[in-house]
């Protein structure tokens, strides 16, 4: 009859040549000690560039290693118009991870300036639209107010036909901004 072995000598024998890389170890702790201080400036409700200082006890290696992620990701078409300061305080901390390097500085102010202006030509793109495709919304509205026999007054989001096209060209417009933005990021990510 063969050997009953208990779960613990099964457990023990299963991980004998595992090694533990004490260093990753380390480098992991300080990476999430990282992001938190990073992630705590950012979620701050008033800008206090006090908590940023405290980046200073790490070195520029462990600062890009940690924040790239957070700064990459951060770079995203906003929706709506920015009114807040989330792209000058991610330029603080970009600041710090990046030290003297102007030219990745440039390129960061020229991304955010390019990410500001896209919710500005949206809603250009989209005033255009509407008042371009007005005159054919009226022609409709008649043509349904006579084969009805009463006035109707179509809009354009109750015109299916209009909301395509409109959808279309928006659809077009976030297309070139986000190819052109992925072109952008890359460049920074080089400087990483």
């Amino acid at each position: 009859m063969g050997k009953i072995r208990s779960a613990l000598e099964i457990a023990m024998e299963k991980t004998e040549n595992i090694a533990i890389d004490e260093n990753k170890i380390r480098q992991n702790q300080e990476d999430d000690k990282i992001r938190r201080i990073a992630g705590e400036y950012l979620a701050k409700e008033e800008r206090d560039d006090s908590i940023l200082k405290t980046l200073e006890d790490h070195d520029g290696v462990a600062l890009k290693r940690a924040l790239k992620g957070l700064l990459l990701s951060s770079l995203s078409l906003p929706t709506y118009e920015v009114t807040d300061d989330r792209f000058s305080r991610l330029g603080a901390i970009m600041e710090r991870v990046m030290g003297d390097n102007r030219s990745a500085m440039d390129l960061y102010g020229r991304i955010t300036d390019f990410l500001m202006q896209y919710p500005k030509h949206r809603k250009q793109l989209l005033d255009a639209l509407k008042k371009q495709l007005e005159p054919m919304l009226e022609e409709k509205s008649e043509e349904l107010s006579k084969k009805l026999g009463r006035e109707i007054h179509l809009s354009v989001e109750e015109d299916k036909e209009t909301l395509e096209i409109i959808e279309q060209n928006l659809e077009r417009l976030e297309k070139q901004y986000s190819e052109n933005l992925d072109q952008a990021k890359k460049s920074l990510e080089a400087f990483f």
